[in-house]
């Protein structure tokens, strides 16, 4: 039954059953029987006009690069394991074979070759309370949008758990909401003050004259007298979230959640401390080089920031909010509209 499928697998079928029909016809008129292919063509409602079409027709044009397409998706999926569903797939044969077609092609041809992604998210965090030295307020306020780079930059370690150990390490990154680009990543095997110490500086030597502001979480490692001291002295302006609010740190939260599922496809036998580390340098090389991204038409965050890099007026990705969030923030104001109306009364 094909009535269950979605629309490219059904347009498939139904094409696959007829050139099924027409192979069949044309083996029982071959076979020792010569079978008549009128009486064929009426029992299996086919016109002998569409039968001699096929019989005598070439592989079209499009069917040829059809398949000239499917072999490099296919070479794709190897190299990563399925990682990309149909928009990443398409960003990548544009970026690498200068692919001209559009991306429903890509997924029409996905779709009926069964070749999906095995991305999966299902992270989960564990936040423990401390009681900070220092604290900022949310200057960043969920302002995620950024016109060029350095302008904006986030933070936050989380754990991973090493396979078949018992183990875990900490990564600890600081992203450019421009681009999306760790300007800072480190990995420990501690979740210390050492290791977003270590981050910021490897940040500030990367661009040292970057006066960001510099947003995290309320993390033990963040609220320090010193840190804020640093941040200071780098000349940058130090933002946090509020309290149990993981919304305000969303893009690194995000990156965090992203980075952990590429890195387990990419690397799917992990066997020790030293497998991870090098796993997840690997993810951190193909994440900036190889991963295309939709917001940035396709090009990878690498490719974004050299070419921001060298222009005075970089191209602007706005984020496009979706409407389930345009929606429940009206719902929220309105609400609040109708409090403040019912205590005025």
């Amino acid at each position: 039954m094909i009535h269950g499928l979605v629309k490219a697998k059904r347009a498939y079928y139904t094409h696959y059953n007829r050139i099924v029909d027409y192979e069949l016809i044309k083996e029982l008129h071959e076979s020792d029987e010569k079978w008549d292919i009128s009486f064929m063509c009426k029992h299996l409602n086919i016109s002998r006009a569409a039968y001699y079409k096929w019989l005598n027709s070439a592989p079209t044009e499009k069917q040829l690069e059809d398949e000239r397409i499917l072999i490099k998706i296919k070479e794709i999926a190897i190299s990563n394991n399925s990682l990309f569903g149909a928009m990443n797939m398409y960003y990548a044969l544009r970026n690498e074979y200068h692919l001209t077609s559009g991306h429903n092609k890509i997924y029409r041809i996905m779709c009926i070759n069964d070749i999906t992604s095995s991305y999966r998210r299902s992270s989960r965090y564990v936040y423990k309370k401390t009681t900070p030295e220092e604290t900022a307020d949310n200057i960043l306020k969920r302002d995620f949008n950024s016109e060029k780079p350095n302008e904006k930059w986030c933070t936050d370690v989380t754990e991973i758990k090493v396979p078949n150990t018992g183990k875990k390490l900490y990564i600890s990154p600081v992203i450019d909401l421009y681009d999306r680009y760790p300007v800072g990543f480190v990995v420990s095997e501690k979740n210390d003050t050492a290791l977003t110490d270590a981050t910021l500086e490897i940040a500030h030597n990367a661009y040292p004259n970057a006066t960001p502001i510099y947003h995290s979480d309320r993390g033990f490692q963040y609220t320090r007298a010193v840190f804020k001291t640093k941040l200071k002295t780098y000349g940058m302006t130090q933002s946090m979230s509020r309290v149990s609010r993981c919304i305000d740190n969303g893009p690194c939260e995000g990156f965090q959640g992203m980075f952990k599922d590429i890195l387990f496809i990419l690397y799917p036998n992990i066997k020790s401390n030293e497998e991870m580390i090098a796993a997840i340098y690997g993810t951190l090389d193909y994440y900036i080089n190889k991963y295309p991204q939709k917001r940035y038409k396709g090009k990878t965050c690498g490719q974004v920031r050299q070419e921001a890099l060298q222009t005075s007026e970089p191209t602007k990705y706005p984020i496009k909010q979706a409407n389930r969030y345009i929606k429940f923030w009206a719902e929220i104001q309105q609400k609040k509209q109708q409090s403040i109306h019912q205590q005025v009364i």
